[in-house]
């Protein structure tokens, strides 16, 4: 299996809360199709797709972390233990879809 490249869009919504950190709308996932996750503070399960860490640079881990942690009150560590064992999710609602370079799933 090669290694392939998944990503999400961000709309205008996702670009207002997220720009400073993917400044080309571009946010790389683990898998194109996202899934329904239960997420703290969120009454109903949502569809959320998996940022995929390994593709981010320390920068943009780090911008991440300083932006949850003030939005939640929690110290950085914390958030990413969380982002370690659970991934770190991105609600489907802030993007325009996905895309991916692994043409065999258009086959």
């Amino acid at each position: 299996m090669g290694d392939f490249h998944h990503w999400a869009y961000l709309n205008d919504e996702g670009k207002k809360l997220w720009s400073d950190i993917f400044p080309d709308g571009i946010v790389p996932v683990r898998v194109m199709i996202p899934q329904v996750a239960s997420l703290e503070g969120q009454k109903q399960p949502m569809r959320v797709y998996i940022i995929n860490d390994k593709e981010l640079s320390q920068e943009q881990i780090d911008k991440i972390l300083t932006k949850l942690s003030a939005r939640f009150n929690a110290p950085k560590e914390v958030i990413r233990k969380d982002m370690l064992e659970h991934g770190m999710p991105l609600r489907e609602e802030l993007t325009n879809g996905s895309g991916t370079d692994q043409m065999g799933l258009f086959i």
